[in-house]
């Protein structure tokens, strides 16, 4: 009983390691009810599988919407912005506008297409490495405040055509729009001002792109569509480029904060990795799964459902936890064991479905460059100070990582 007192989704990012309270609810209370606030939670593979890929009676919009939607509707109090049930985004629709806005977004982000960015790409990294081991030599640097998140929102912003000076505009909008969803009930002021900059500098860009296109991501999706249909309305396209920066850079910026973390705890497995860098992709396939940087996502229920006996009633808040589902030991063996070797191509680190995360071809390729530049240019790596853990219910990363580099 005292672990279900202790869980509390809201503060469980303070953990270090919630791992052990995770598999403490697989194995009692799989399926979870919290009073306060009224949400259940599942925690087994299993059960998270079923929740992700049935979007009939777990729904994405529903879930958005009773999850986060009385602070929206706070927040468009003034007539600003509006309730989260109208809000044409990817991650807060269900079929049949889900389909229609997955096939028009697609086709960038296929991995042949992302792997086309590669050669532009890796100098970006290079680059930025070369920052990061100038703070080095200083005995100031910090892999995420001076790595991680510039680099994802360098190449976003490349991507949409955005200048690179713009990019602390980016990370400033990108903090906001995550402390509106999951920072609790008080939204600052703030926050709702940066959402608003943000909001309107991508309606400005898209407008402009109407009439003077590149050869940007903005540009394409604004005149191009397939089968005859019609491109991305104006409204659609401006929260795709919002979403595209926020989950670009949080999702980026938390796998590659989590894999040094747990690269940085075993000079055993950093050492494989420098000897055999083709381990890389796998490598970042089991951080995907041993320390998800997205921990959970919420649905929404159309109807009564029963998950492993228990009857979830209709209009409940449910928190599919991969994070938990990827520790499962029913499904994954000796879970708790980081292994480069283990390559798991079911886990749950990007969710699973009709909403698997369209971006994971992008994400995949940024932290393989970025961990193939970390096995070139250093011998060995150490943290100076605990890492700052990442804030509110969905994430887990850090949002700063003191680091000591010993450079080849």
């Amino acid at each position: 009983m005292d672990a279900v007192v202790a869980f509390d989704p809201f503060t469980l990012y303070e953990q270090v390691d919630p791992y052990p309270l995770y598999q403490w609810l697989r194995d009692e209370a799989p399926v979870h009810h919290l009073d306060e606030p009224d949400l259940w939670v599942v925690t087994r593979y299993d059960h998270c599988t079923e929740v992700l890929r049935d979007p009939t009676t777990f729904s994405s919009k529903l879930g958005m919407r009773m999850a986060f939607g009385p602070v929206w509707q706070r927040s468009g109090s003034d007539g600003e912005f509006e309730g989260m049930e109208d809000l044409r985004v990817l991650i807060a629709t269900d079929p049949p506008d889900h389909v229609r806005l997955r096939r028009l977004l697609s086709r960038p982000f296929t991995p042949r297409e992302i792997g086309l960015h590669e050669d532009w790409i890796r100098p970006l990294c290079e680059e930025r490495f070369g920052e990061l081991l100038a703070m080095n030599a200083s005995g100031g640097a910090d892999w995420v405040k001076d790595f991680t998140w510039p680099f994802p929102v360098l190449v976003i912003g490349e991507l949409l055509g955005i200048p690179a000076s713009m990019r602390n505009d980016f990370k400033r909008w990108s903090d906001a729009l995550i402390g509106i969803f999951v920072g609790g009930p008080e939204v600052g002021d703030d926050r709702l001002a940066s959402l608003t900059e943000m909001l309107g500098f991508f309606d400005e860009t898209v407008a402009r792109r109407r009439s003077d296109s590149g050869d940007d991501l903005i540009s394409m999706l604004t005149h191009k569509a397939e089968d005859d249909e019609e491109p991305l309305a104006a409204e659609e396209l401006v929260w795709f480029c919002v979403l595209l920066l926020v989950a670009g850079n949080e999702t980026t910026t938390n796998l590659l904060s989590n894999a040094l973390k747990v690269l940085a705890s075993d000079p055993t497995v950093l050492g494989r990795l420098f000897e055999a860098p083709a381990l890389i992709p796998g490598t970042v396939e089991e951080v995907l799964r041993y320390d998800a940087p997205v921990q959970s996502i919420p649905r929404g229920t159309s109807a009564p459902i029963q998950v492993d006996g228990t009857t979830i009633p209709a209009d409940a808040i449910v928190l599919a936890y991969m994070g938990a589902a990827n520790r499962d030991e029913r499904h994954f063996p000796d879970p708790d064991r980081f292994d480069v070797q283990r390559n798991p191509t079911d886990h749950l680190g990007f969710g699973s479905g009709i909403h698997l995360c369209l971006g994971a071809p992008l994400a995949r390729l940024e932290a393989r460059i970025a961990l193939e530049m970390l096995s070139q240019r250093v011998a060995s790596v150490e943290l100076t100070a605990s890492p700052v853990p990442t804030g509110g219910l969905l994430l887990r990363g850090s949002t700063s990582m003191p680091v000591r580099l010993i450079e080849r």
